[in-house]
């Protein structure tokens, strides 16, 4: 009996095509010439001077002045935030699953993105009533616990970019909308060393948050009590600042000290 033929293969897409050259290039111990490059893709010319001034124009491959390419700084930037995430993640998780031992509620861990908060980590309550939260999924930081965290111990033009390039969005009528007010609620929270966000992300959640903090004093990320307010009052949720501080502190003491927020 007559064995089939295999199915061909699919076409690549657009994006795997881009992946591959980029991929060879990343790969190569001297920067490829454009021969190497399309001998190792099978691309024709023209198809690849256009993957490769596509990935140029986005920074993620630059031309070598001796001829050749590498990977472009901004791909090593996506690099560095990546590995920081991994070590972030990765000495905060004994400390974030004692806390949530410790206080039976969830206890989450965020970094900031642009304006908003990517959650890196979350481990649940043990209670029936929890919180869901896909890693990888992202906040406002103006008015959640994590993000304020961050916001308020950052340096103040840093601060001030990030705010500037935000609406204060009212999520619940309790959400800080006046500019004044924010700022002046992040300084407090920086005195005290730690952020809360009573009801102003949602209605039914407290969160109180404190920052990681690099060796030279600037958040990395930081992590958060999030509690639903029909079962922590918020004189019970602010009982438990210093334990919230602690963990974040000895989450800091376990970074590697090259590990800073300036990457």
């Amino acid at each position: 009996m007559p064995v089939p033929d295999p199915a061909p293969e699919p076409p690549k897409g657009v994006f795997a095509r881009h992946i591959e050259v980029l991929a060879v290039i990343a790969a190569a111990e001297t920067p490829p010439r454009f021969a190497e490059l399309a001998a190792a893709t099978g691309h024709s010319k023209a198809t690849l001077h256009r993957i490769l001034a596509a990935l140029q124009a986005e920074g993620m491959v630059r031309a070598d002045p001796r001829g050749g390419w590498r990977v472009g700084l901004r791909l090593l930037e996506f690099a560095t935030r990546a590995w920081a995430g991994l070590d972030l993640r990765s000495a905060a998780e004994e400390e974030m699953a004692a806390l949530r031992d410790a206080t039976g509620e969830t206890v989450r861990l965020a970094v900031l993105d642009g304006t908003e908060m990517l959650y890196l980590a979350q481990f649940d309550s043990p209670e029936p009533v929890r919180f869901r939260l896909r890693v990888g999924a992202r906040g406002p930081a103006y008015c959640s616990g994590t993000g304020k965290a961050v916001l308020a111990f950052l340096p103040t033009a840093r601060r001030r970019a990030v705010l500037d390039a935000v609406a204060l969005h009212a999520h619940t009528p309790r959400t800080l909308t006046d500019r004044r007010l924010l700022e002046q609620d992040l300084d407090a929270a920086r005195a005290r060393g730690f952020a809360l966000d009573d009801g102003e992300q949602t209605e039914e959640v407290r969160s109180l948050g404190a920052p990681v903090l690099d060796r030279h004093g600037v958040p990395l990320g930081a992590i958060s009590l999030t509690v639903p307010v029909f079962r922590m009052s918020l004189a019970t949720l602010l009982e438990l600042s210093g334990p919230v501080k602690s963990a974040a502190q000895r989450i800091s003491a376990r970074l590697p000290p090259t590990l800073t927020a300036e990457g």
